[in-house]
């Protein structure tokens, strides 16, 4: 069958439930099938996560499909590895990876799947680590439903993608937001200089500008005060946000967390 022909879903691993959305065929019309379950339980355990996805996922197509996985960056850890861009291949570029991740988290990283993305320009590259278990979890349950894993990526990717074009080559301040989560990260003349993943506790109308402030003040970023610089902002509607006029500039990404690749 041509890939042209191949049924596509897409599939969102949140923190809180599973996104589905089937396409059937490239050239079919229509809304996707959507459906969503809850995880049973907020603390992302894998077996939980896993059968919110079986069930989100139905019964095994009858023909065999392909399915693009992105995953909440709640079970995605973050570094960034400086001089990427002298890697000389992909094996050292996975052990740098590695590496930087096992210095700032431990021997946790250890057991990730690690991927460095940006390696081949110059500055700093983004190696993010998602559980291992978790990882052959997801694609053993694709595999069940009759779906091949296309891609499986954190969510920060995907909404980089989506926003490449409006982020430019900064200076800006990149921002992922989830519910009760914030990627937040710094690019100058298209070099990342800062990225954290932050737990919020509070609104992110009210964390947001604290944030942006303190990477300021961390010496990495050169904002000015005065104006305080242009924000990209990439999330849900459920969570989108205005800060007041006259500190930084908010410009808005809207993000279908289970959309067509």
């Amino acid at each position: 069958m041509s890939l042209l022909w191949r049924d596509h879903t897409a599939v969102f691993v949140g923190a809180d439930a599973v996104e589905v959305a089937h396409y059937p065929g490239r050239f079919a019309r229509g809304a996707p099938q959507r459906s969503r379950v809850t995880i049973e339980s907020a603390s992302g355990r894998t077996a939980n996560v896993v059968e919110a996805l079986r069930a989100a996922l139905g019964p095994p197509r009858t023909q065999r499909g392909d399915a693009t996985v992105v995953v909440s960056n709640h079970y995605v850890r973050f570094a960034l590895v400086p001089e990427a861009s002298k890697l000389r291949n992909d094996a050292e570029r996975a052990v740098a990876a590695r590496h930087t991740l096992q210095s700032v988290y431990g021997e946790a990283a250890a057991h990730w799947r690690v991927v460095l993305d940006g390696a081949g320009r110059k500055g700093a590259a983004i190696a993010a680590g998602i559980d291992a278990e978790l990882v052959d979890a997801i694609v053993a349950a694709l595999a069940a439903a009759n779906l091949r894993a296309r891609t499986l990526k954190p969510l920060f990717a995907s909404a980089l993608n989506a926003s490449r074009r409006t982020l430019g080559a900064g200076p800006a301040w990149f921002g992922v937001a989830e519910p009760g989560r914030l990627a937040l990260a710094y690019v100058e003349r298209g070099t990342w200089l800062s990225l954290r993943s932050h737990r919020l506790r509070r609104s992110l109308e009210q964390e947001l500008p604290v944030l942006l402030e303190q990477d300021r003040l961390t010496g990495l970023v050169r904002g000015g005060s005065e104006t305080n610089g242009r924000v990209v902002l990439a999330s849900s509607a459920a969570v989108q946000v205005e800060l007041p006029a006259g500190s930084w500039t908010v410009q808005s990404i809207p993000l279908e967390l289970a959309g067509r690749a």
